[in-house]
């Protein structure tokens, strides 16, 4: 199966780890990624209120790139993955406004015709991938590891840019997490906001959300969270420790990409993974992986 890939900015900079991780997992379930060439950041949801159509522009030059190769285009960022499927509905929608972006692409030779499909890797795993053919390259269980799964908000909503009413996603990761032998953690927060787009000018308003929702699933037993979003693991990982000054205790609470999660349950290593790059150790993980399932 081929896919365009679309990474994002975050994963190849204060994410590394993530695009590092994604290559070495989607490779060992037999994904083939082509990732577009020259490809810039969708412009997060900011630069939509203040230029629309430069806006629209940047996503569907994304999106033309990806029909030009003819194929579907994942991403492994919640903001990406709404940016992209909101760009697509509002290309397709207004004749006037495709012409305005189509002409705006013409100089590099691009065109779109309104054909890519968007996906999200956490949907290509179980929409083209499966879970039979995901459990079939499973050699270690992850039985004892109880996850907090943490979705954020731009994967779920709005629900009508995607089709449905949020129900793969809901329960996508929890599902995941038994296939992989992890026991599914139920917590306030799951689907609520990360806190990443007010921490730029309010970042207090940010670590008190965030905090209530590692909270929350260390309350209810959670060795880890997973999330298949970078932005979101930015918040929950790299500001736990302001969070902990703020809540005046220590949390200590791992935050796991979801191609790590996955990764740790077919074989790879943490070096592999990079589980060493985060700021809150997620090293001692490793231990739950047992022998050949």
């Amino acid at each position: 199966m081929r896919f365009a890939y679309y990474p994002g900015c975050s994963a190849k900079s204060t994410c590394a780890e993530l695009n590092v991780a994604m290559r070495h997992v989607t490779a060992k379930i037999g994904l083939d990624l082509v990732e577009l060439e020259s490809a810039t950041c969708t412009g997060a949801r900011e630069l939509r209120a203040i230029d629309p159509v430069g806006f629209l522009a940047l996503n569907v030059r994304l999106l033309a790139l990806a029909e030009r190769e003819g194929l579907p285009l994942m991403t492994i960022c919640n903001t990406c993955t709404l940016n992209l499927i909101d760009a697509h509905a509002m290309f397709t929608e207004d004749a006037d406004l495709a012409a305005q972006v189509n002409a705006r692409l013409a100089p590099e030779g691009l065109h779109y015709n309104g054909t890519t499909r968007v996906t999200h890797f956490l949907w290509v795993l179980f929409e083209d991938v499966g879970l039979e053919r995901l459990q079939s390259h499973v050699v270690r269980s992850l039985k004892g590891m109880q996850v907090a799964a943490f979705y954020g908000c731009h994967i779920t909503r709005p629900p009508g840019r995607y089709g449905f009413v949020d129900s793969r996603n809901n329960r996508s990761l929890e599902l995941l997490t038994e296939l992989l032998g992890c026991k599914p953690v139920d917590y306030t927060g799951r689907t609520e906001c990360c806190g990443f787009h007010t921490a730029a000018h309010e970042e207090k308003v940010a670590i008190k959300l965030t905090g209530r929702h590692i909270e929350s699933a260390k309350a209810n037993g959670a060795h880890a969270m997973v999330t298949p979003c970078p932005l979101c693991h930015t918040v929950l990982d790299s500001f736990q420790r302001e969070i902990e000054k703020d809540m005046g205790r220590r949390l200590n609470m791992p935050v796991l990409h979801l191609p790590q999660l996955v990764g740790l349950a077919i074989g790879l290593s943490a070096e592999t993974l990079g589980l060493d790059r985060h700021m809150v150790s997620a090293r001692g993980l490793e231990s739950f992986a047992h022998a050949a399932v």
